[in-house]
């Protein structure tokens, strides 16, 4: 997947998060940048249709309705409660596992990822001991 295509992908996600009201194409088309770049309608409805299926592929719960019995186009939006990611329940030993793997993860890239993960889990009620892994050191065998 071209990184154009992936960017639109992620611009129009987070458009129908956006949203309450279901967006007919148009204003899709209007709203997220690498739509507004089709040499044709037709080019574009194929492009939308592609995005579409490409998104319920990866199973994002794409709604399609209409604003009202009198709208005779249809529109489309995300629930976001039916998007987002649930509450995280984890035992004591499954958050041990995470701050070690936290732990293990010294590369400067990583480093940021896994301090963010426990951040969350402690934000989620998750009481992660960091000094569980202590004595324990990445190995190559």
């Amino acid at each position: 997947m071209s990184s154009a295509r992936a960017e639109r992908l992620v611009n129009l996600v987070l458009c129908l998060l956006s949203t309450r009201q279901y967006l007919s194409a148009e204003r899709i088309r209007a709203t997220v940048p690498g739509y507004d770049q089709t040499a044709s309608d037709e080019a574009f409805f194929r492009m939308f249709e592609r995005d579409k299926s490409e998104l319920r592929d990866l199973g994002v719960p794409l709604e399609t309705g209409r604003l009202s019995t009198f709208d005779t186009v249809d529109g489309y939006r995300v629930a976001r409660h039916d998007y987002e990611l649930g509450d995280i329940e984890l035992a004591a030993d499954e958050a041990a596992a995470v701050a070690l793997a936290a732990r293990l993860w010294d590369g400067p890239e990583l480093t940021a990822a896994a301090q963010r993960a426990v951040v969350k889990l402690r934000a989620a009620g998750v009481e992660v001991d960091e000094g569980a892994s202590a004595g324990v050191q990445p190995r190559v065998a």
